[in-house]
Formats: C-alpha cells, sequence, structure tokens
C-alpha cells in the first residue's frame, strides 16, 4: 500500500457541536411538495442503502474540521490488511486512543454534518454532482459548521457501524441518473455490508476518518 505522509495531531482543527436534540436519517419527503411520491428510483435506495429516520439526544463533542486519511494516520507502523469494518474500526481507535481521540458514531457524524439531507441543507440540485454542466458545487465547501467534507465519490469516511458518502465512482462511471448520484453524497447514506466487506481492502486506501473527542475532554 502507498501511504500519505505520516499525519500530525498537531495540525487538528476542532468544530464543536453543542448538546442537544438532533433529527438524524433519511427525511427525503421534506424536500417534495406536498403529496408528491417518493420517486421509485430513490424508494429503492432507501430501503438497504440509508440510515433511519431517528432524533437522537447527544452530549457536546469536538470533531476534526478535516478528515485524516486512514493511511496518513497508521504510517508505516501499522498493517492495514483489515478483512472488515470492525477490524479496522478497532485499529483506528487504537491509535486515536493515544489522542484522546475514537472513530465517530454514525450519529455523530450526521449531527455534525448538519442533521439535514445533504451537509449544504435540503437543497437536492439538478445535473449531476461531477459534471461541467451542474451549477451548483455547494458539496466542494466547508457546511455551516466550517466542517469540510470530501465531496469525493472515491472516497469514503469510516464510522463505527458503516462507510459514509463517496459511491466508489459509480456517480461518474456508472452514469447512476437523478438523484441517485447526488444521493450519494446525503448525510444518511451508508454503504451496505457486503458492498464493504467486497471492496476490501481497495476500500481502506479510499478511506477517511474525523476523530472525535467528548468537548469535556478536550486539552
Amino acid at each position: 500500500m502507498v501511504r500519505n505522509k505520516k499525519f500530525s495531531f498537531d495540525s487538528v482543527r476542532w468544530i464543536k457541536v453543542p448538546a442537544g436534540l438532533y433529527q438524524l436519517g433519511w427525511r427525503y419527503t421534506d424536500l417534495l411538495p406536498a403529496g408528491a411520491a417518493q420517486p421509485e428510483a430513490v424508494d429503492s435506495w432507501v430501503r438497504r442503502r440509508f440510515s433511519p429516520e431517528r432524533d437522537v439526544h447527544l452530549p457536546e463533542f469536538e470533531i476534526a474540521r478535516d478528515a485524516v486519511a486512514v493511511s496518513a494516520l497508521a504510517g508505516d507502523s501499522y498493517d492495514l490488511e483489515c478483512t472488515t469494518l470492525s477490524e479496522l474500526c478497532d485499529l483506528l481507535d487504537a491509535l486515536l486512543s493515544k489522542h484522546g481521540c475514537r472513530v465517530p458514531a454514525e450519529d455523530e457524524l450526521e449531527a455534525a454534518a448538519g442533521g439535514s439531507l445533504f451537509w449544504w441543507g435540503n437543497k437536492l440540485p439538478d445535473g449531476a454532482p461531477y459534471r461541467a454542466e451542474t451549477s451548483f458545487f455547494a458539496h466542494r465547501f466547508p457546511n455551516s459548521r466550517g466542517i469540510q467534507f470530501l465531496g469525493d465519490p472515491y472516497k469514503v469516511e469510516v464510522v463505527r457501524t458503516t462507510l459514509k458518502f463517496g459511491d466508489g465512482g459509480t456517480a461518474i462511471c456508472g452514469g447512476e441518473p437523478w438523484p441517485a448520484a447526488w444521493l450519494t453524497l446525503s448525510n444518511p447514506h451508508r454503504w451496505g455490508d457486503a458492498e464493504i466487506v467486497d471492496c476490501f481492502p481497495e476500500t481502506v486506501e479510499a478511506a477517511y476518518v474525523r476523530p472525535v473527542k467528548l468537548a469535556s475532554d478536550a486539552t
């Protein structure tokens, strides 16, 4: 594996996410006109690719502004030939715990992203995310908290139970129709277990993690 330069925690910029009740998960109907039906193509994705609608109470925590490449975090001292997501998360937790951090939970990442369908809000753009004719590029900029998301179809973020964002390139190479190409960038989007297993170890090379810690533990 080709590794990135060793990561330094001195460079981390922390973003504080306040305690509170967060509305998370799939809420696509918020985007539809009253009485409109969810598109059939969207419905098939919901059943297998999105976290469920839920209300979650979270304590205050801090999360890194920028995600860190897993390979850069591990450096040359650790074997990243993991075969399951659980193994990868255990390894990352061991590395992050030395700095008072851990792998984020899915609830934490979705809350940090804003709790809306996308991290830029409840706006489903026209066109395709990676086409020159698309005029909406909010997925390339920080959200309202100042958190910078990857906005790259070939990169994914690790949370404790799944992989978030990214689609392995299908929005580009596979020609996913609207709105599926955008939905891979939505906050509730998650990879299916079978896909995660099938993509190891290639997925690890494209994986990023966003360290998180309780604000009360911050130094």
